[in-house]
């Protein structure tokens, strides 16, 4: 008997060629190669991308190219702002026969090229791969091929685009429209033709946000898959904190295009004594205003902090984002923009705390990164991080809606980190923490063994 044979098909690009990559993007990849390091496993990808193409000699990888940035489901994205809802029907049509017939074509090489056929295919997020997933499936049993099940991976950005489609408080940005699509599409409701076997979500949070949209879909089906981190890039670096005066200075900011601002080293007059660290597109759920406003009242106190911001957004967000900065007056925060792993990496080692205020974050990845390099946490009381972010590795602000008082908790928490030393208390739990349970490997054969057990 072979290997066993994997398809996944992704949602976002990789983060290679100089093309940054979005979180989900990000997964994919390290998914692709934590299968790839099961024994009797072989994981082929696709994804789409308007930069980077298909690699020769690079036979497990392919890439769907396109002519126009990749369509996503909200409205900023860290590398792209064409939005579905802003596609014609046609559009849509067009993307998704086109990507069929992609998908089909490369399942049928590597299956020629190996004589063994995929047992299991696998599409990130609950919208349009699963669909075209369905359909490639389909028509494989139609040709008489054994059918493979189809896990369906969702990430969160997507369940977001359906509850505002439902909510129907903003028509003209969110019209009801792929919500409908789905439900005559029935991808997931729960019927003997259902197109998806098994549904993996992030957080306990984001099954109940799925739940919540398809609830049809059996509950017995979902299995709960924390996200992974990668463990080669992101771990403690405690020489890089002893030096982190010098290594940061070697970062620039990134200002906005089309302004007057220019790119500065991130080396403050009189140095500094402790760094906050933000990680995150630059999208209201965010809530990086809030961190800034919150650095406005930090930076007055005793202690030089330093706060970085990596990420970025569309133009318009980056524009508001360093215009805040600005009215605030604050002297010792810098935008770097977006970065690679390893970078961030870098950032996470050198700061004494993250700072993650997004409102129901679906996962939090981002808090597993930063905490696996040595550094605690903090973040707000909702969505995903709360099944993993305890005492031990930092803390939880409490959730609100009045975002003066989000402000003064956030700048309150950061005070008292500094204050009891968390760097040095709480870092090395979070690290270990970290490692022990949320590596991708043992992610993906968690997965795998839920699949088989539905599945068999």
């Amino acid at each position: 008997m072979g290997d066993r044979l994997i398809f996944q098909l992704g949602t976002n690009n990789w983060q290679r060629d100089g093309e940054f990559a979005p979180g989900s993007g990000i997964l994919h990849e390290a998914h692709h190669h934590a299968y790839n390091e099961l024994p009797g496993v072989r994981c082929y990808s696709m994804y789409p991308s308007r930069v980077q193409r298909s690699r020769k000699g690079e036979d497990d990888v392919r890439v769907f190219a396109l002519d126009h940035d990749i369509p996503i489901c909200e409205s900023i994205s860290p590398v792209s702002s064409h939005r579905w809802h802003a596609m014609s029907p046609d559009e849509v049509t067009a993307y998704r026969e086109r990507l069929t017939a992609e998908v089909t074509a490369f399942i049928d090489d590597v299956e020629a090229a190996t004589g063994e056929e995929f047992t299991l295919a696998i599409a990130h997020h609950a919208f349009m791969n699963a669909v075209v997933m369905r359909d490639v499936i389909r028509a494989r049993v139609d040709a008489g091929r054994p059918r493979m099940p189809l896990l369906d991976f969702a990430h969160g950005t997507e369940l977001k685009m359906y509850v505002h489609e439902q909510r129907g408080d903003d028509p003209e940005e969110f019209p009801r429209r792929f919500l409908p699509f789905m439900a005559h599409e029935k991808i997931f409701d729960g019927g003997p033709e259902r197109g998806v076997d098994v549904v993996a979500s992030i957080s306990s949070e984001q099954i109940e946000a799925f739940s919540a949209v398809f609830g049809d879909f059996p509950r017995e089906r979902i299995v709960l898959s924390h996200n992974g981190y990668n463990q080669q890039v992101f771990r403690p670096a405690p020489e890089l904190y002893a030096d982190r005066e010098r290594v940061l200075a070697g970062f620039t900011t990134q200002p906005p295009p089309g302004g007057d601002r220019r790119p500065e080293a991130v080396a403050p007059e009189g140095g500094f004594d402790a760094v906050v660290a933000f990680v995150g597109k630059f999208a209201d759920w965010k809530r990086l205003d809030a961190l800034l406003r919150a650095a406005a009242s930090y930076e007055r106190g005793e202690r030089r902090v330093l706060t970085l911001v990596a990420g970025s957004g569309p133009v318009e967000q980056q524009v508001r984002m360093h215009e805040l900065a600005a009215e605030l007056g604050l002297e010792r925060t810098y935008f770097l923009g977006p970065r690679q792993q390893e970078e961030l990496a870098t950032i996470f080692a050198c700061a004494d705390v993250g700072v993650f205020p997004s409102w129901r974050e679906p996962f939090g990845l981002v808090f597993l990164e930063c905490m696996a390099c040595g550094t605690p946490v903090i973040g707000a009381d909702s969505g995903g991080p709360r099944d993993f972010v305890t005492d031990e590795v930092g803390t939880l602000v409490p959730e609100t809606d009045d975002r003066q008082e989000l402000v003064d908790s956030l700048a309150a928490t950061v005070e008292r980190s500094l204050a009891e030393g968390w760097k040095q208390a709480k870092g090395p739990e979070a690290a270990r923490y970290a490692h022990d349970r949320f590596s991708v490997v043992t992610q993906v054969s968690g997965l795998l063994g839920e699949v088989d057990r539905i599945t068999g």
